[in-house]
């Protein structure tokens, strides 16, 4: 099931749908009598590709999961109690994996995905603002290779982060599946978690489902520009498709996950 979705998922991003609309309406304007039909798919992919790589429009798309959750506030968290405990007493920073190149003769540092690298970068932050704390880096393995919790932790080893401030969580090979694993490590306490802003939605609702008590420290947040009209917004770019790209697949994994009944 994991490897089907996995190979599926490309094949329905925005930017695959839109040269499959184009390609298929091609094939009915050149090989058969349908032209109007034709016409209308490649007018409709061609109008959703640009759509979708104008920054102004994907990301602000984008910007509606990434404002559900505000930047973590140390000095509200360190001051609030919740049922009586402190949370200033937190001993769990929980870092979700975002992915590793797989290539193992790059350096260490660059064999992790931008976006696992964000991650890790803010979840040592929080871990050496809040002294006794643990970080626990949740990443199984893809497709080969090691387990993405090990790499990671191999690069907060070289951060000056100790063995023995960390956790690896080596099972979880989805967003499904991290609250399932780290539910065991944490049990009842609250615990920070680090994830990409965009992403950090879809993990509160799957967390919290799972009857834990994770406190948002969205990364990496996409900062839109104050004019929707920008100089930059009047031209497509590959930036904008890559987006459109992040906020579909959030999108369709809340979607996915709500008709599973895991949110």
């Amino acid at each position: 099931m994991f490897s089907l979705k996995k190979f599926l998922a490309p094949l329905l991003s925005p930017l695959s749908i839109c040269f499959e609309l184009i390609a298929f309406g091609l094939l009915l304007l050149l090989f058969s009598r349908r032209q109007k039909t034709g016409k209308i798919l490649v007018a409709l992919g061609t109008t959703i590709l640009l759509l979708c790589s104008y920054e102004g429009i994907s990301g602000r798309i984008l910007h509606t999961l990434e404002s559900a959750y505000p930047p973590l506030n140390l000095a509200e968290v360190q001051s609030k109690e919740e049922g009586g405990m402190r949370t200033d007493a937190i001993k769990w920073i929980v870092v979700l994996a975002g992915g590793v190149s797989g290539n193992q003769s790059l350096p260490i540092q660059l064999q992790i995905s931008h976006h696992s690298r964000v991650r890790l970068m803010e979840g040592i932050r929080l871990h050496r603002l809040l002294p006794g704390t643990k970080l626990i880096l949740t990443g199984g393995i893809g497709f080969g290779g090691p387990a993405e919790a090990t790499t990671l932790s191999r690069v907060a080893e070289e951060l000056g982060v100790a063995k023995s401030n960390m956790v690896l969580e080596v099972e979880a090979r989805d967003t499904k599946d991290h609250p399932l694993y780290v539910r065991h490590l944490v049990k009842e306490e609250s615990f920070i978690l680090v994830t990409s802003a965009f992403h950090m939605p879809r993990s509160m609702k799957l967390f919290l489902k799972q009857g834990l008590n994770p406190i948002p420290a969205p990364a990496g947040p996409w900062k839109p520009s104050k004019e929707f009209w920008s100089p930059r917004n009047l031209f497509p770019t590959a930036s904008g498709l890559r987006l459109a790209e992040l906020a579909y697949h959030e999108y369709m994994g809340i979607t996915w996950a709500w008709i599973r009944g895991q949110i």
